[in-house]
């Protein structure tokens, strides 16, 4: 089976970047799938995470919002291409799913609640044309009534620690990117009212870390105070790596993860009072974030690579094979 990736671009090192060459590399490298990278915009930046050299790359190289040329560029190499399956993402997937004269079968893979998209009147217009839509969570799979199959499929983490944190360490860490999004202003609220009872603990901040497991391990809580999420990767990383998370119960994602009481705090978004008491709270004893951390770190392992990919496969309609199929050759 042909399989055409088609995203706007791919050079940025956001978690949708990291997740979707893991999945091109998956599927590349262990199927007989053929698995064809197609980026719409013109972009001389390399890619900030390693692609398999088993990956075909198509460039149409469009001027950025130009979206008649992209999409007589998308029509051209689609037909050229034939493949069997074609995913798109974000707004520009949306607008060529849309509007395409291509008639193959197309996936839209939604990483983002609706809510909080640009561009939201082509999504109304997609839905009539596309074959499934595959969300991350179920809350973001109710934006999506009209279209015919709807899939959850979460993402997965690789993370592994080779050893638990020190719970005894009084070190609250927060991993993420500094965007409105992540709502970090509050988050140093919080922290400003934590610090007049806890002046002896610290909060430690990573933004663009490259040793993400060393920057976990730093720390004996995990804190979250996102406005929205897609799906906080983030959480699965840490409790993968043993770590307890509080979080505000933003759409959408920690309702999903975080079982509140079991691996961590889930916090009423509009409560940060409550965020403080139960972050104080588990600050005050190591034997509970033991008990959540290891508790966590057990549910994690239901977000592992294979039996994620396995359900994608099965929306495609693959199998999982050991030994590589010989390629066709078709070049754009």
């Amino acid at each position: 089976m042909r399989i055409v990736y088609c995203i706007e671009r791919i050079t940025g090192t956001g978690g949708l970047q990291h997740i979707l060459i893991d999945k091109m590399n998956y599927l590349a490298d262990h199927t007989c799938h053929e698995i064809i990278l197609m980026t719409v915009w013109h972009n001389e930046k390399p890619l900030a995470y390693p692609l398999s050299n088993n990956v075909r790359r198509v460039e149409l190289n469009v001027p950025k919002h130009l979206y008649p040329m992209a999409m007589h560029r998308f029509n051209s190499m689609m037909k050229k291409l034939n493949p069997e399956v074609c995913i798109v993402f974000r707004a520009v997937g949306a607008f060529l799913a849309s509007f395409t004269s291509w008639k193959g079968r197309i996936i839209y893979e939604s990483h983002q609640p609706l809510e909080t998209m640009n561009h939201r009147w082509v999504y109304p217009l997609m839905m009539n044309k596309i074959d499934t839509a595959v969300c991350l969570t179920h809350g973001d799979a109710r934006n999506f009534p009209k279209v015919k199959h709807v899939e959850v499929i979460p993402n997965f983490t690789e993370i592994k620690a080779d050893r638990l944190p020190d719970y005894s360490a009084k070190n609250v860490v927060f991993v993420g990117r500094d965007c409105p999004e992540k709502d970090i202003p509050r988050l140093h609220r919080i922290w400003d009212e934590i610090q007049k009872t806890h002046p002896d603990w610290k909060l430690s901040i990573h933004h663009n870390t490259k040793d993400i497991v060393k920057a976990y391990l730093e720390g004996s809580i995990l804190v979250m105070t996102s406005k929205a999420e897609g799906f906080p990767l983030v959480l699965i990383e840490a409790m993968s790596c043993g770590l307890p998370c509080i979080a505000f119960n933003c759409p959408y994602g920690p309702s999903e993860i975080i079982e509140d009481g079991k691996t961590g705090y889930l916090i009423p978004y509009d409560d940060d009072n409550a965020f403080i008491d139960k972050l104080s709270a588990l600050m005050d004893n190591p034997e509970e974030r033991e008990r959540m951390g290891k508790e966590g770190q057990n549910c994690a392992k239901r977000f592992n690579k294979s039996e994620i990919m396995n359900k994608f496969l099965r929306v495609f309609g693959g199998q999982r094979v050991k030994v590589k199929c010989q390629r066709s050759e078709v070049r754009g």
